[in-house]
């Protein structure tokens, strides 16, 4: 298979650079190359698979310099297809194209993002040139059609994760941990995840259970005076970030995903490779991973009442706790392996 350029503006330590380093560790680095505007969190990371690496300012989408410089790293490293992963990387890419770059342009749609007229116009034009657009779950597909990516352009992939050595099942006798994973920011619904489990604590004070809030951001002063103000200091750990799943999931049984706005989680599919029970906002791709009451639980973003009920019924009942976590690793294994994800890109990147 021909070399694969991934191209991204900024590496963070989000979804997208996960999505990124698996695809090079699967290929191999030495049949991979990676370009990037901005350095971000994530760069070493990727740096560290070995793969040769080019920094390329790219000041907007129409930069038409970056695509110049882009169409000179594409004939040096010989490169026949290109990988994007966001608007600006993609439309790029399609510029060294359109310069006399002889690539693929492969755009996956990573997460969704508000598009006025005038963009989404640009999408139906701009987009034929792609080679394929890869939406990231079932409702990533329907966005980029209103967004007006030409639906025969559209492909629909999972994202996926490697299958772990499965923990032990809880002891019903032991304090259960309720887990949230995650950037600390405003749309991962920490709050209201907080206020859910204020009210669990004053409704049923006797039911056994910690929360642990793994990941660091921008909210973690606010989210510590929250946690005081709610009287939750010994029910609640703050813990910070840790890239180590291994550490994170022997410290749950429960996971809880209350965002306001989710394209597919790794986080639900990771712990469902856990056998690890997920209740989460029945938001964007999350359903698609989240059969309510068949592979987790779903609730209304916001409802905290119906965040309460649920957890309690979770930390209550073994018999379901069990079913949901059975059903929801049975899932995972059907759908969302690695192993599905990368022969599924490799498919794509050989049509």
């Amino acid at each position: 298979m021909d070399k694969i350029l991934y191209l991204l503006n900024y590496p963070g330590m989000g979804g997208t650079e996960k999505y990124v380093v698996d695809l090079i560790h699967s290929l191999g680095p030495e049949k991979c190359v990676f370009v990037y505007s901005e350095e971000g969190l994530g760069l070493q990371t990727i740096k560290d698979t070995g793969v040769p690496t080019y920094q390329l300012s790219m000041r907007g989408p129409f930069d038409l310099q970056a695509a110049l410089k882009l169409k000179k790293i594409i004939k040096d490293e010989n490169i026949k297809t290109v990988h994007t992963q966001f608007l600006r990387e993609n439309y790029v890419a399609l510029l060294a194209k359109l310069l006399g770059a002889d690539i693929r342009v492969i755009w996956t749609y990573h997460v969704d993002v508000p598009m006025n007229l005038f963009v989404r116009q640009g999408n139906y034009l701009v987009t034929k040139l792609n080679h394929r657009v890869i939406a990231v779950s079932n409702f990533m597909f329907q966005q980029l059609v209103k967004k007006g990516i030409p639906e025969k352009k559209v492909k629909l992939i999972y994202n996926g994760v490697e299958e772990p050595e499965l923990l032990p099942s809880p002891n019903p006798n032991e304090e259960l941990k309720i887990s949230i994973i995650g950037r600390l920011r405003e749309e991962k619904g920490h709050d209201f995840l907080l206020k859910s489990l204020a009210k669990l604590d004053k409704q049923y004070p006797e039911l056994p259970w910690i929360c642990n809030i793994f990941g660091d951001g921008p909210l973690e002063n606010e989210l510590h005076s929250l946690v005081k103000k709610l009287g939750l200091e010994s029910r609640v750990n703050i813990k910070g970030f840790t890239n180590n799943k291994e550490e994170i999931y022997s410290q749950t049984d429960i996971v809880v995903i209350p965002s306001s706005n989710e394209a597919l989680s790794y986080v639900a599919i990771e712990a469902l490779s856990y056998s690890k029970v997920v209740i989460a906002s029945n938001v964007g791709g999350l359903p698609e991973i989240v059969k309510d009451g068949e592979t987790g639980i779903l609730v209304e973003y916001g409802d905290v009442e119906s965040l309460t009920t649920k957890l309690k019924k979770i930390l209550t009942d073994q018999e379901l706790y069990q079913s949901l976590a059975k059903n929801g690793n049975a899932f995972f294994k059907e759908k969302f392996t690695l192993t599905k994800m990368i022969k599924d890109t490799i498919s794509c990147y050989k049509e």
